[in-house]
């Protein structure tokens, strides 16, 4: 295991360097200085030994970039990486005690399972006899020890991935870095190989550094996420942490499915008293985020605010529901997912699909009207013009 320290990173790509370093499609936000395109941009991160990060955003956002970054794949710009209290800035990525696990598998198709996890270990001079023990071990961990005499080819995409995992973790290196392993995968699959990776981690000692624009496996994976968006961090906290208290309006609409609902409100200061006021209703803010916005002396000004679906309730049409048509329905066995158009803005709702009077949440027609309220407790304010959190 190791400690990793990232410190003032940025990654610029000369525009004179040529066509793939503009930003790409869904990109276009990344800053272009007199130097070039401005993939990462200052990034800072303390990553303790043992521990499980995850790098998360959407496409484009500058997290592969970082992660070939600390592997040595990519030059820094600027910044320090110091992995064990070592700068590797210039140190090769052989030399780094680091190894990579790449989306594509990047196994040798002529070799077995055997030959493609033994590789790595043969050009470090390994003993023949401590070769087979990490073999035989890493195959254990994984499950693969009746696979090692196959070919990739007569291998599924789930045991491809496995043998890529296990001929990196037969190195035993002090960091294993993980780039957006199991996006080749169908939904079944990824499901299975999140909880073998948790199982992995388990049993092996080394820190692990792992990139994914799947949300759902940030949370499900990471100590700690690492939100990112244009190049630069958004957010750093724990799964739970990034949830409750998300840092911003982007944060807020890409962490939890489905998105968090989003309004046009009016926050109201009454002493130490808040409200919010949207479409004719007003909800009382909870005694607790009042506290808080008052502590930060927040005062009446328009927001955003955010509400998540599963905190949404259904109530009867009156001065505290908000009320809109029934657009789609998404049957999820044992929720239901209501989309509703309020004012032409869609909003959702998710509701267990439990009988109450005969009804339940599935027999909800498209069409049909619809009135729901939320909890002043469950309420997310944000700046109307920053999009930051008015409570952190």
């Amino acid at each position: 295991m190791a400690q990793v320290s990232i410190k003032h990173v940025e990654k610029v790509y000369p525009a004179s360097t040529g066509r793939r370093h503009k930003p790409k499609k869904g990109n276009a936000n990344l800053k272009v200085t007199e130097e070039g395109v401005l993939a990462v941009e200052d990034f800072n991160l303390e990553i303790a030994d043992g521990e499980f990060i995850v790098l998360v955003g959407p496409s484009g956002c500058g997290k592969s970039t970082m992660l070939r970054m600390v592997a040595g794949l990519e030059e820094i710009s600027r910044g320090e990486i110091y992995i064990d209290d070592r700068l590797v800035n210039d140190v090769q990525p052989r030399d780094r005690d680091i190894a990579m696990v790449f989306q594509n598998y990047a196994l040798y198709p002529h070799k077995t399972v055997r030959g493609n996890m033994e590789y790595p270990l043969k050009l470090r001079k390994v003993p023949k006899d401590e070769m087979n023990r990490r073999v035989e071990e890493a195959a254990q961990i994984l499950g693969i020890t009746a696979l090692l005499d196959r070919k990739p080819k007569a291998l599924s995409g789930g045991q491809r991935q496995r043998v890529a995992i296990g001929r990196a973790i037969v190195r035993e290196p002090k960091v294993l870095l993980m780039d957006e392993p199991l996006s080749n995968l169908d939904a079944k699959l990824r499901n299975q190989m999140r909880s073998e990776i948790i199982k992995l981690r388990q049993r092996i000692n080394t820190t692990f550094i792992y990139v994914t624009h799947d949300q759902t496996e940030a949370m499900t994976l990471g100590d700690r996420i690492v939100v990112m968006k244009d190049g630069m961090v958004q957010q750093i906290g724990t799964p739970q942490e990034v949830y409750d208290s998300p840092a911003n309006v982007f944060v807020a609409g890409f962490i939890g499915v489905p998105q968090m609902n989003f309004y046009d409100a009016r926050l109201v200061r009454d002493g130490d008293a808040y409200r919010v006021e949207l479409d004719g209703i007003s909800v009382p803010v909870s005694a607790e985020k009042c506290a808080r916005l008052a502590a930060r002396g927040v005062d009446t000004q328009d927001v955003t605010l955010g509400v998540r679906p599963e905190n949404i309730e259904l109530a009867e049409a009156g001065e505290t529901s908000l009320t809109g048509s029934v657009e789609t329905t998404e049957m999820m066995g044992s929720s239901v997912y209501l989309h509703v158009s309020v004012d032409g803005k869609d909003s959702i709702i998710i509701l267990q699909n439990v009988e109450e009077d005969g009804r339940r949440p599935s027999d909800i027609q498209v069409g049909s009207s619809l009135s729901f309220t939320f909890a002043g407790s469950a309420v997310h304010l944000f700046d109307k013009e920053t999009a930051v959190n008015l409570e952190l």
